[in-house]
């Protein structure tokens, strides 16, 4: 089986170049206490594959750019849950020479798109329309995005790095347990899409089983022609009119002139002076920067590493920063082409220093409404870290929203998303994640929704320190958050920052949610006493990570053990 519980690993050139089969194989070599270091660029991804695709890339001269694309569609092929072609996504990217970009790739609402497209006759949001079927699809980026940072930024030819995807798609590869329990938990919603039942579905109808070989005859014919034709396989063409037929067949409003007419956008990357670092985040439509910008600042002064990672003031205080900072974006923030306002107003100093004078940490403040607590929500986004040996540094977070995405598979064999749920398809009335939204998040055609998705890099005197994301909706936010405060305020080693349990808490609902050993009995009762509604949870995002070794000089890549990813670190090539 993969070794999850050595997340960090080196991986030589003859192992990098062969498609990882379920078992870490060739001449990897595990450390004794799963961890390693290297400095010829790492690579950590949710998948083992498409990790070993990317550190293939890396061996072969490419830069960090270049691996990212690789690792983007293998993940396609072998992590179909999050990975896609039919979805999008946030890059950002820091050059060797500094230079930092953000190309935002994620999909858009369709030109047919209305405000009113998920409301009942009674004016009430049907939720299964904006999450199950064609209809719930927005205009998927993922490939336009990743060719269009290659040519900005990429080195190796653009066929070369679908190579492993188009091996992995045509021979096959052998899942493990955890995906086989994913497709079969599946099996139901994949048997009333025709194309999702013939590739997803065994022929004899039998479960899937760890060792299994998933081939995806019709997925490795669309990577072939994108290897050849580039983005314009995904703007014109055949695949993109079976894609439009199967969209009006099954009631969705995909049009031609909407793949066609999709741009990816390069914005601003914010940058956030923190702690004797440089945060450099996502803008608008993400809200990560806002986020973080904000709960960074609340908690600046206070005395979080003298109380400790397991104080209840210390949980208390970082759940009240965060509860304010999510009603701040759940009603200002959205696609900035929509917005009426400036949006670093958010980031006023003397608005945040208000908020930092009237948040206590033995005090809960409840919302201003209520609601029930939020379905358990899919985590099924996915995060992936890369740096070259030359300091390029790449952080991608992409997504199909819910767990493979709008349940329909086009005639290509790739899964569409279901990003339309990700409006507020009623302004004030909470989505599948619980989330309440504003106006600014209101369908419109040609819109980007709001995002959770907040890729991080961080910068110590100048050089990259760390590249770090993780999937789970709203949780995304409080998951990159609690490592920023874990690795660079309480002081943990990189593996520990990652492993370490999490706990989230928005606005509303106002519960705090926490893993497994993140509360200690003391911490329970005084949250309890303080008023704190809590809620345990099995799991709280997937973190993969590169960090810098400063001693050393050296990376280490952490996959986060809660899922079954890789790291790889290789030894020193310089390009």
């Amino acid at each position: 089986m993969l070794l999850a519980a050595a997340a960090v690993l080196w991986l030589p050139l003859a192992a990098c170049m062969q498609p990882h089969s379920g078992a870490v194989t060739g001449s990897v070599q595990p450390i004794a206490d799963g961890s390693a270091t290297g400095i010829g660029g790492a690579v950590a991804s949710s998948e083992a594959n498409a990790t070993v695709a990317g550190s293939g890339i890396l061996e072969r001269g490419g830069n960090a750019v270049d691996a990212a694309v690789a690792v983007g569609f293998a993940l396609a092929v072998t992590y179909p849950a999050a990975g896609n072609l039919g979805g999008g996504g946030f890059m950002l990217y820091r050059t060797p020479s500094g230079i930092s970009f953000f190309l935002d790739f994620r999909e858009i609402a369709p030109t047919a798109a209305r405000a009113d497209m998920y409301l009942d006759a009674n004016g009430i949001p049907d939720a299964a329309a904006s999450t199950r079927g064609w209809r719930a699809a927005g205009v998927p980026g993922s490939v336009i995005g990743l060719y269009q940072a290659h040519q900005k930024w990429g080195r190796l030819p653009w066929t070369d790095l679908l190579k492993p995807a188009i091996h992995l798609a045509e021979q096959g590869f052998h899942i493990t347990a955890r995906q086989a329990d994913s497709l079969n938990r599946q099996h139901l919603a994949f048997s009333q899409d025709p194309m999702a039942a013939r590739v997803m579905i065994p022929s004899d109808q039998r479960s899937w089983s760890e060792g299994d070989r998933l081939v995806q005859v019709e997925l490795g014919a669309t990577l072939r022609a994108i290897a050849e034709s580039g983005e314009d396989a995904m703007r014109k063409g055949p695949i993109v009119e079976r894609t439009v037929a199967a969209s009006i067949a099954g009631g969705g409003v995909l049009s031609a002139a909407d793949f066609a007419n999709y741009e990816p956008v390069v914005r601003p990357v914010h940058r956030i002076e923190w702690n004797g670092l440089a945060l450099l985040t996502a803008t608008p439509p993400s809200s990560g920067a806002v986020f973080l910008h904000q709960v960074l600042s609340t908690l600046e002064g206070q005395p979080l590493a003298e109380w400790g990672f397991r104080d209840a003031r210390t949980i208390q205080l970082i759940g009240e920063a965060t509860a304010a900072a999510f009603r701040d974006r759940n009603r200002y923030l959205g696609d900035p082409a929509g917005f009426d306002f400036q949006w670093e107003l958010l980031l006023d100093p003397a608005y945040l220093a208000e908020r930092r004078r009237s948040l206590r940490p033995e005090h809960y403040t409840p919302p201003a409404a209520d609601l029930p607590a939020p379905p358990i929500e899919s985590t099924e986004t996915t995060h992936f870290s890369v740096v070259d040996a030359n300091g390029g540094a790449v952080a991608v977070t992409t997504t199909l929203n819910g767990s493979y995405g709008a349940k329909v598979m086009a005639p290509d064999g790739f899964f569409l998303n279901n990003e339309m749920d990700d409006f507020a398809a009623q302004p004030g009335v909470a989505n599948q994640f619980g989330l309440v939204q504003g106006r600014y998040n209101a369908i419109a055609a040609g819109r980007r929704p709001l995002s959770s998705m907040s890729p991080v890099l961080v910068l110590r005197d100048g050089a990259v320190d760390a590249v770090f994301g993780s999937p789970g909706g709203p949780t995304i936010l409080t998951t990159v958050l609690q490592v920023l405060l874990n690795r660079y305020v309480f002081g943990l080693d990189p593996q520990a920052a990652v492993r370490a349990p999490r706990f989230h808490r928005q606005d509303l609902p106002p519960v705090l949610r926490f893993e497994a050993g993140r509360l200690d009995r003391h911490a329970n009762q005084a949250l309890d006493e303080w008023g704190q509604p809590l809620s345990r949870t099995p799991s709280i995002g997937d973190v993969n990570a590169i960090f810098r070794d400063l001693e050393a000089g050296e990376w280490r890549a952490v996959a986060d053990p809660r899922r079954s990813g890789l790291g790889l670190v290789l030894p020193l090539r310089k390009n």
